[in-house]
């Protein structure tokens, strides 16, 4: 009995160890999201996450943790008047366990691991608003019921002639990469290519300079974030429905991603649009083929497409897939083929390179700062600037639109010393980045607005021309019109805390529809 009791205590010694290194590697990785993101995140399949991720875990999290409990385990080995000191220094704050004597009655051991994982809270409460999201599965919010426009059945006219829709998401995109000078946040300007396209062309912005969208909750990690920009809804935690009917709280299979809900592929699909997803990433990583598939029947071409293919090696894998040099030589391949079947199209991608974590640096990146991440951001600023300038040299060029967008805010930590990322708090300077290319509409005022990602949806729908009666979709509004956005009607602060909050017409109208 002593044995086993002894076994127990040693295990549950291991599992905060390894919960300590784990949080503190959160913290260095996705410190700019919250708790409901990491809940998503791990509840779905991890196919398709790029290996560094793994290695990374292992090395600085899991292989730590292992060293230090070992070293508790070698010290148990000395005479028992022996006594030893473990401590954990995790960001400002220090978990300390004390000098304790090999041999510790149990009530004393108890409330050392009380001790310890209350900091442990704490600490998890500071970077990912633990406490917050309790409460918001607590508490109820109408604000979605009252405020929501069903695409389904709202009234959309667009033009005789349709025009093309080439929608670009550049991993992490925030014009907070621009000079101060230009409404960045720093002092010289690593994104210039970028920031031209949004000076020269429509940009919404918080002010008079260049100042994107904020990121409303559940919609900060790249899946929300792609969901929040064509459907005008945010990701909340769901259920999902398995074959049998039946509901699989693991969400680990499911039939139907969002049944309830109508977003931009299903829109233009029935305007006779072909829909087209490009990613160097697995697609499947996160539900996004199922989305994309399920809700405009978009035809995917993604990592595996180019292994399949034989584009590329079947053990070939940089980053999270293939680079974002490779992905915009193959845009321009699929755009060729896209423009010559006579239908319009909707063609999307998203990049990779610039994603947490130092991003991606390619040959073509150079080496102009002492940052790897602004060299990764210089790069990308260029490569997706040159690959605008292909596609205005193309015929297809006069009835397409471009939009560019970042699919949230970027996780990297430490890059913005006097600015992190307030995922909270939409007035945080830190915003993400937006163009309108050849846009078939002129915005009323398109400076000093109150926004989020969650009004690119009919403002996008917009822009090829489209007249939407009311000009709200979703919990979206047209920024090209004079209509006030939710942001705008509610204040940040209010909204934000609302759309934390549970909705049972969300549950029950969007996430699993009772049909």
């Amino acid at each position: 009995m002593k044995r086993l009791a002894a076994m127990v205590r040693q295990l549950l010694v291991f599992f905060m160890l390894l919960l300590s290194f784990s949080l503190v590697w959160c913290i260095n990785n996705f410190g700019n999201i919250g708790l409901s993101e990491i809940v998503f995140t791990l509840n779905m399949p991890l196919k398709g996450t790029a290996n560094s991720y793994f290695v990374s875990y292992f090395l600085l999290a899991f292989l730590p943790a292992a060293v230090f409990w070992g070293i508790e385990l070698l010290l148990k080995c000395f005479p028992k008047k022996r006594t030893y000191s473990l401590a954990l220094s995790i960001g400002k704050r220090t978990m300390d366990i004390g000098i304790l004597p090999i041999r510790l009655n149990w009530i004393a051991w108890l409330l050392v691991m009380a001790i310890w994982l209350g900091q442990i809270i704490g600490i998890a409460d500071d970077n990912f608003e633990l406490y917050a999201y309790v409460r918001s599965q607590i508490e109820a919010s109408e604000l979605i019921e009252n405020e929501y426009v069903d695409a389904a059945n709202a009234t959309i006219h667009f033009p005789n002639e349709k025009q093309n829709l080439i929608f670009i998401f550049i991993e992490s995109a925030e014009t907070s990469f621009m000079d101060k000078a230009n409404g960045g946040l720093l002092d010289e300007n690593i994104i210039p290519e970028l920031t031209q396209l949004a000076k020269e062309n429509v940009s919404f912005s918080h002010s008079e300079l260049l100042e994107g969208a904020a990121v409303a909750p559940a919609c900060g990690w790249t899946m929300a974030g792609l969901m929040a920009q064509t459907s005008g809804m945010p990701l909340k935690l769901f259920k999902y429905q398995d074959n049998t009917g039946g509901v699989d709280n693991s969400m680990s299979k499911y039939a139907s991603f969002m049944p309830g809900l109508t977003s931009l592929g299903e829109i233009l699909e029935k305007q006779g649009y072909h829909n087209f997803f490009l990613a160097g990433s697995d697609f499947a990583y996160a539900g996004r083929k199922d989305y994309f598939t399920q809700h405009g029947n978009y035809e995917i071409w993604d990592y595996n497409s180019a292994v399949a293919e034989g584009r590329i090696p079947d053990n070939y894998k940089e980053g999270w897939g293939f680079e974002d040099a490779r992905l915009y030589e193959y845009a321009k391949e699929k755009l060729t083929a896209l423009a010559v079947q006579g239908e319009p199209f909707n063609f999307s991608m998203l990049t990779v390179d610039t994603h947490a974590g130092g991003g991606y640096l390619c040959e073509l990146c150079p080496d102009t700062y002492g940052d790897r991440y602004a060299n990764v951001w210089a790069c990308a600023s260029r490569q997706v600037f040159d690959f605008v300038e292909w596609i205005k040299q193309q015929d297809f060029y006069e009835n397409t639109t471009i939009c560019i967008t970042g699919d949230h805010s970027s996780m990297q930590t430490g890059f913005f010393e006097d600015y992190e990322y307030d995922k909270h708090e939409g007035d945080t300077a830190r915003k993400v980045y937006n163009v309108f290319i050849n846009a078939k509409a002129n915005p009323v005022n398109h400076k000093n607005r109150q926004f989020t990602t969650l009004d690119m949806f009919p403002t996008v729908l917009a822009s090829l021309g489209a007249q939407i009666e009311g000009e709200r979709l979703g919990i979206g509004t047209n920024l090209f019109s004079d209509v006030p956005t939710l942001a705008e009607e509610y204040g940040y602060e209010q909204l934000f805390a609302e759309l934390n909050k549970k909705s049972r017409f969300y549950d029950n109208n969007i996430l699993y529809p009772n049909k």
